[in-house]
């Protein structure tokens, strides 16, 4: 009797995840906005550990050099020291270069808001104090450029109003966007604004003791996580398991760190370049591409537009040359620069690129973008990991191309 259950048994086995997959989605359809609250929420609450986890990750290199220096100046290996006092000393080293490694991001950050941040602010008065001189500027630059054929339309323009009509359009649209406007609407601005940046400070300093903690003990929690995921799965899947998070990290380490050392390398360029060529803003601009430039493919074009509108409202013969120089800067890193930094450290297709770039910004903006690439190729190496597995296990080819004539 029992033998005659078991086909039964083994149905329902299968069929009672897949049912079970099937109710949580039609249940997450159905209760959309109040499952992205309660997952909104969670967010709020564990942010600053995904942050801590993903500063240590950006630490670990710099924790690294550190760490080999001091124990390289002082080696475990000296006569008559006890396995005590190396241990001690090991340690010691990782507390120290640890913390190393956390002054030197804070000062990176410091550095940032020291030097860039003041310029963007008086850059940014400068153009609102100035906008319509500038402005008027554009369009006799532009009646000079058509020789004169629209000097009617253009004169109109100048004398008619248009400008400040432009200029109160602009200002409404971006008091609308940040919800500004008179009285209260201010004040709550104002303390809607000062209430996210006391969060996001006590955020970052949670984020900061996370980062260091976990750096100190990385052996010791890598242990836990293995222990863990050897005593749930079995054997051959605990080591599946094992083998995609070694590949996620290099993929991550690789794109990540790799990304910002081109965009280190492309910013340094662009401001050494600007100051050559005497062009204005040249901090900012230079930071404001470095920074876009993390972003693969349609980095280079978002950080070129709000760099070219500043410079090309303060003088547009600036904003073109600007233009052609990072268009040709962009093509220079690439090809040549990204290429030699970078390699193939995420084997994905430029179909797959694009749609990771989409859907991740799509779904999680700027982070998403970035994180996008190296996330789907984690992916697809998975997918391919458990095809091969598979395909093994019923005798079949495992490579995608022995499918293409199959039959």
């Amino acid at each position: 009797m029992s033998g005659e259950n078991k086909p039964g048994r083994a149905f329902m086995r299968k069929v009672m995840p897949a049912a079970l997959i099937i109710v949580i989605v039609i249940f997450i359809l159905a209760r959309f906005t109040e499952v992205g609250r309660v997952i909104g929420g969670f967010w709020d609450i564990v942010k600053p550990v995904f942050f801590g986890m993903g500063l240590a990750f950006l630490m670990n290199p710099i924790m690294r050099f550190f760490e080999k220096l001091l124990l390289r100046l002082c080696p475990q290996g000296k006569a008559g020291r006890t396995e005590k006092k190396k241990a001690w000393y090991r340690r010691f080293a990782r507390v120290v270069s640890s913390i190393l490694a956390l002054l030197v991001i804070v000062a990176m950050v410091a550095g940032f808001l020291v030097a860039v941040v003041p310029q963007f602010v008086e850059a940014v008065q400068y153009l609102s104090d100035n906008l319509y001189d500038k402005i008027v500027g554009v369009l006799d630059w532009a009646d000079e450029l058509t020789n004169y054929r629209f000097a009617d339309t253009m004169e109109r323009a100048r004398t008619d109003g248009r400008i400040n009509v432009w200029i109160d359009t602009a200002e409404k649209w971006i008091m609308d966007y940040f919800h500004l406007g008179e009285g209260d609407n201010v004040i709550h601005t104002v303390t809607e604004m000062g209430r996210q940046v006391g969060r996001s400070l006590v955020n970052g300093v949670v984020a900061l003791f996370i980062a260091v903690y976990l750096l100190i003990s990385k052996e010791s929690y890598k242990g836990h996580i293995k222990r863990l995921i050897y005593g749930t799965f079995r054997r051959d899947i605990a080591e599946l398991t094992l083998d995609v998070v070694r590949k996620a990290h290099d993929i991550f380490y690789g794109f990540i760190i790799g990304k910002i050392m081109d965009s280190i390398i492309i910013g340094m360029i662009c401001f050494v370049s600007m100051l050559i060529m005497g062009l204005p803003y040249a901090l900012i601009c230079s930071f404001i591409v470095g920074v876009t430039n993390i972003i693969p493919v349609f980095g280079p074009y978002i950080g070129a537009v709000p760099t070219v509108i500043l410079l090309f409202v303060n003088q547009p013969r600036q904003g073109i040359l600007f233009l052609i120089y990072v268009i040709i800067l962009q093509q220079v890193d690439g090809n040549l620069i990204g290429p030699k930094i970078l390699g193939d450290s995420t084997g994905v297709s430029p179909f797959w690129v694009i749609v990771a770039i989409v859907v991740g910004g799509g779904l999680f903006g700027f982070f998403g973008m970035l994180l996008g690439v190296p996330t789907v190729a984690v992916l697809l190496y998975l997918l391919d990991r458990l095809m091969e597995h598979r395909t093994r296990q019923k005798g079949l080819p495992t490579e995608a191309e022995e499918y293409i004539h199959f039959h």
